[in-house]
């Protein structure tokens, strides 16, 4: 029973399995800056643990208008 880590479609082999999901979330996001704002999803392919790094989607700088 692996963890694979899946972002952008590419996979990454667990780097520690004392390391929890966020850990390993951090360490990622050194590479992939957008990683530390993912989701995370967490699905099952055989014995193996799956989890795919999902990019937020969002407005960034927008802001609201209040109209009087």
């Amino acid at each position: 029973m692996a963890r694979i880590f899946v972002y952008d479609d590419r996979e990454f082999p667990d780097p520690d399995p004392e390391m929890s999901v966020e850990q390993v979330k951090s360490v990622l996001a050194d590479f992939y800056g957008e990683i530390a704002n993912a989701s995370v999803k967490e699905t099952a392919r055989g014995e193996d643990t799956i989890f795919e790094f999902q990019r937020r989607v969002g407005t960034k700088g927008a802001c609201t208008i209040a109209h009087s």
